[in-house]
Formats: structure tokens, C-alpha cells, sequence
């Protein structure tokens, strides 16, 4: 009796594992959907940040060359001469786009700016981050 169970045991456990397999190859495809669909819009939000960004309070100057998939962003800042960019990074959080950029120089020991960008006013405002004189300043860069 046991012999003529057995068939019906194999082929129920192979349907059982094509349903599973099955079930993850749709789980997969999905999830490659879900998230291409959630990447799309913030990808065309992020091109807005291109361009060359001013400090009207001294000229400071703020270069976003790209933003990459990843979230990095290739940037340079001016104040008048070059200062070196160690990390631009940028974030989508509860529907805002955060910026973040970290200057490491002389006189530039990790100063950093911490900015979120205004579709409405077409600016990035928020605080920079002077480690040196210990302080936080209120600022805001205008598109040039």
C-alpha cells in the first residue's frame, strides 16, 4: 500500500515546489517593478539639483555636475577658489529632497551643509555646519 502512495506524494511535492518556484519568480518580477515605479519619480526630481547654486550672503558656491542612481552626487564648491568635496550625498525623505555635503580642506576640517531643496522657490535652504568656529548658520543658495 505504501508503493502506490508514494507517486501521489512525489507529485504532490512537485507541485507544491513549482507553485513555490513559481510564486517567487512572480514575487521577483514584482519586486523589480515596485521598485523601478518608486525610483522613476525621484530620479527626475533629483535633475532639478543640477546646476550652479549661490550663497547671496558671500558668494559662496555650490556646483551639482550629476546625481547619481546611487544617491552620491558629483559636486564642487567655491569659495571664491575650490574647496574639496569629500561627500555629497542625496536622500528623499517624507517628500522632500535632502542634500547632503561635506567639505574637507584647509580651514575645512568637516564643515558641512545640511540642505533640502524648494521646488516652489527653486532654492536649497538649511544650515551650514561650521566646525571650526563651533556654530550653525541659517543659509540658503539661489540658483545662478
Amino acid at each position: 500500500m505504501q508503493k502506490r502512495g508514494r507517486p501521489l506524494f512525489f507529485l504532490k511535492t512537485a507541485a507544491a515546489l513549482i507553485q513555490r518556484n513559481y510564486e517567487i519568480y512572480i514575487n521577483f518580477y514584482a519586486l523589480i517593478f515596485i521598485h523601478d515605479a518608486q525610483s522613476q519619480p525621484a530620479k527626475a526630481a533629483h535633475k532639478e539639483l543640477i546646476g550652479r547654486w549661490v550663497r547671496p550672503d558671500g558668494g559662496y558656491t555650490l556646483l551639482i555636475k550629476a546625481v547619481n542612481h546611487d544617491g552620491s552626487i558629483d559636486a564642487e564648491y567655491f569659495n571664491p577658489n575650490p574647496i574639496n568635496v569629500s561627500k555629497a550625498q542625496v536622500s528623499t525623505e517624507s517628500g522632500k529632497t535632502n542634500i547632503f555635503v561635506e567639505l574637507r580642506d584647509v580651514g575645512y576640517p568637516g564643515s558641512y551643509y545640511t540642505l533640502v531643496y524648494d521646488p516652489d522657490s527653486d532654492r536649497l535652504a538649511g544650515v551650514y555646519h561650521h566646525l571650526v568656529l563651533k556654530q550653525n548658520f541659517d543659509i540658503y543658495f539661489l540658483r545662478e
